[in-house]
């Protein structure tokens, strides 16, 4: 739903909502008329003419709303203090398009992208020759947010961007409870739209054991939030207890108080009673610390 004149700022919400006062639009005429704003109204009327050479003007939201109430038409003003208008830009974005799109490709092997929208914190003239997008660390874990780009100047210039995309996960197809073995009798790949992840999907199952650390219900897309490397020693299990002396191995058996997964440090009971730490180095193998 954009209009002839501006677009909406939508990047936080799925639905235009053509009568509700945003916050955020875009223009690329000065003249902003009611139309702009809600399509009900029965007549058009100017809101205002942007001045010559800004490129965004700030508005009380107040008089935007008298305008239309001394006009015979409302618009719902919201929680919406000030409008912002910013001229929109004839910037390419293709490079900062190319560049994100190669970011969650390289952590989504399977994604298939559909689009990627892109708009300025500002009015932007031009970019640098080769820009180079900034992301969050974690970016990569939602479909939306916020990149910067660093100019000649050294001037950070930011954007808002939004992926359409789709991907395979694996999710559960059964309720799962903690510490159950993650595999192919209760996991299966199911494609999906990308929106955003607590942790990163799994696009497999894992080459070594896993299990959940946490209950899912079935039909859940699987992060690595939510599995463990699966233990190697389990509790009360007997173990075999490595003490090194330089070139010499003296080896006993004890018990394992914990389990733990590889390179693990637990403790262990040894014949005495007494309980000393240890490294698990292998299966039902550790190594005294």
């Amino acid at each position: 739903m954009y209009s002839r004149l501006f677009l909406l700022f939508v990047f936080f919400s799925n639905l235009i909502h053509a009568n509700t006062l945003q916050q955020s639009y875009f223009f690329t005429s000065p003249t902003i008329t009611s139309s702009d704003l809600n399509t009900q109204c029965p007549k058009n009327f100017e809101i205002v003419l942007i001045p010559d050479g800004k490129t965004s003007y700030r508005m009380n939201a107040q008089i935007i709303l008298k305008t239309f109430e001394l006009n015979g038409c409302q618009i719902d003003g919201g929680k919406t203090r000030y409008v912002n208008f910013t001229k929109r830009s004839n910037t390419d974005y293709a490079q900062l398009q190319e560049q994100i799109s190669t970011y969650f490709l390289t952590n989504y092997p399977t994604m298939t992208i559909h689009s990627i929208q892109i708009i300025a914190h500002g009015y932007i003239d031009s970019l640098p020759n080769t820009p180079h997008v900034v992301l969050d660390k974690d970016s990569y874990a939602k479909n939306k947010g916020t990149f910067y780009v660093v100019d000649g100047n050294g001037i950070r210039h930011y954007f808002e961007y939004l992926v359409d995309a789709s991907l395979t996960v694996l999710h559960s197809t059964q309720k799962t409870s903690r510490k159950e073995p993650l595999s192919s009798t209760n996991t299966a790949l199911k494609s999906i739209a990308f929106t955003s992840f607590r942790g990163k999907p799994l696009a497999s199952i894992p080459e070594k054991s896993y299990r959940f650390c946490s209950t899912l219900q079935a039909n859940t897309p699987i992060t690595d939030h939510q599995i463990e490397a699966s233990p190697i020693i389990l509790r009360n299990a007997k173990v075999s207890v490595q003490v090194r002396n330089d070139s010499v191995i003296v080896e006993f058996i004890a018990t394992a108080m914990q389990e733990g997964a590889l390179y693990d440090i637990i403790t262990i009971e040894k014949a005495d009673k007494k309980r000393v730490r240890a490294k698990i180095i292998g299966d039902n193998t550790v190594e005294l610390q």
